[in-house]
């Protein structure tokens, strides 16, 4: 069932400037017209980034919901906000004096809000900085802890899911993990089920092994085709996961998915510890969370930090369209706008950027930092102006890079794969349900092309959007 949204609209008519053929605009209209079907509204604008000129205009003030395109927006506020050149750091400190290879004291992990502690830049392999991190304990002289591993995930408050948020069974998907300072292995953990002989239960392989979760095994291996008929269950408040259906005799691969954690700070820590031990770095506590202030770690030792870059944590967000990502990246600017990294912040933080680019114009609403909430509403106006000013500034190369490509890479791999347009298009993806989005650039060789799509309740949206650039660049060869 189709979910219609709830959105006010005026309905305007398309500009007609004089940079694109009359032929050209209406092809465009009509494909707008076509994705509108009874009970849509699509909004879209097409600038040229050489000349300035607006060559097409419908709906471009209304505000819709972007879906995902908000990420567009959370990650331009933070590259002016925080600035290109902004580091997350994680740091582990030591409480106690090291005698004999033995730390006299505590570990604690302190989070700065890296989304990327995990395998995505490190093989593939979710335990590379933990082991990393072991190694340079080690190198301290440290093979056993005598007291706990503390953890600190306080530089984010608030609540760990969005109030906006899909209220039902969602919450296990990964584009629900909750939000947290200390982030692990994007707050998920991998399930595989493989077939065993055919009536026997399958086997359950976690990604990474943990004692974090129980795993409850209910399924079956069944005989003869290929596939499976899975279904995965936890708890919104903890974190026993249990694993239903059956899967096939033949299906080799097995079934795999990834299963959000629910208090993954704590998560990260148990993982922390678990890696440590297998390292040769022995902890004999338990895990503990605790409130560091400046004082406490000021009396404490610096062990190990790490530190990310910004500009590496973009490339998932717009390419690959992680939520989690986004949404500490939203916390990020709350906490530099006003001291607390919250979603009531982070709301703050964006809206304060956006009004001092008076870009926040009637109707604008700033719902959290992925565009999974239902609740937000921007305009293709604003999103082809923060486009355009991006494209225009210092940091547009890295900005471009982060973008999935049509026809090549992420979000757009299986989109745009016409000739006039593979490789030529860096946009943004957006959907939820009713809602599909794309905004971005289209660089043809002879012209430079900003635009944005916002389809609400509309119908045909994707073969719409795509068929609407291949327009355009055809009419600029």
């Amino acid at each position: 069932m189709v979910s219609l949204l709830l959105v006010t609209t005026v309905k305007h008519v398309n500009s007609a400037p004089a940079g694109l053929d009359s032929a050209t605009r209406s092809a465009i209209s009509a494909k707008l017209d076509k994705a509108e079907g009874k009970r849509g509204t699509a909004g879209c604008v097409i600038v040229d980034l050489d000349t300035g000129e607006t060559l097409l205009s419908r709906n471009a003030d209304n505000a819709l919901t972007p879906a995902s395109n908000m990420k567009l927006v959370t990650t331009i506020t933070a590259l002016s906000q925080l600035g290109s050149d902004f580091e997350f750091t994680t740091r582990i400190f030591g409480n106690g004096n090291v005698e004999g290879g033995a730390l006299k004291g505590s570990l604690c992990i302190i989070g700065g809000g890296d989304p990327n502690i995990s395998g995505r830049f490190q093989n593939d392999d979710p335990l590379a900085l933990f082991k990393d991190w072991a190694a340079q304990l080690k190198k301290a002289g440290i093979t056993n802890v005598t007291g706990d591993l503390e953890y600190d995930s306080t530089l984010f408050g608030g609540e760990a899911f969005c109030d906006g948020w899909p209220q039902d069974s969602q919450y296990i998907q990964w584009y629900c993990a909750e939000v947290s300072a200390l982030a692990f292995n994007d707050n998920c953990i991998g399930i595989r089920v493989v077939p065993t002989s055919a009536g026997k239960p399958a086997k359950i392989e976690v990604t990474p092994e943990t004692s974090y979760v129980t795993i409850v095994n209910e399924t079956t291996t069944a005989p003869g085709k290929k596939g499976a008929e899975i279904g995965i269950v936890r708890p919104r408040d903890g974190n026993t996961i249990t694993v239903k259906g059956k899967v096939y005799e033949q299906a080799t691969w097995g079934y795999f998915t990834d299963v959000t954690i629910h208090d993954p700070a704590a998560y990260a820590a148990t993982v922390l510890k678990e890696t440590l031990a297998r390292e040769g770095v022995s902890v004999q506590g338990t895990i503990k969370p605790v409130t560091l202030t400046n004082e406490d770690v000021k009396q404490r030792k610096l062990l190990v930090e790490h530190k990310a870059p910004l500009l590496e944590a973009l490339k998932p967000i717009l390419t690959n369209s992680q939520n989690l990502h986004a949404e500490m990246l939203f916390r990020q600017l709350g906490l530099r706008y006003s001291g607390k990294g919250t979603f009531k912040t982070g709301r703050a933080a964006v809206e304060a950027f956006l009004s001092e680019q008076k870009l926040l114009t009637e109707g604008i609403h700033i719902e959290d930092g992925s565009g999974l909430a239902r609740d937000n509403r921007i305009t293709c106006n604003l999103l082809v102006k923060l486009l355009k000013r991006v494209a225009a500034g210092d940091h547009f190369d890295a900005f471009q890079a982060a973008l999935a490509v049509g026809g090549e890479t992420g979000t757009l791999e299986k989109r745009l794969t016409d000739s006039s347009v593979q490789g030529k298009v860096f946009a943004k993806t957006g959907y939820i349900n009713g809602v599909r989005s794309l905004s971005g650039f289209l660089f043809t060789g002879k012209r430079r092309y900003a635009f944005s799509m916002l389809m609400n309740n509309c119908v045909y949206t994707k073969q719409m959007q795509d068929e609407i650039i291949e327009t355009l660049a055809k009419a600029a060869e």
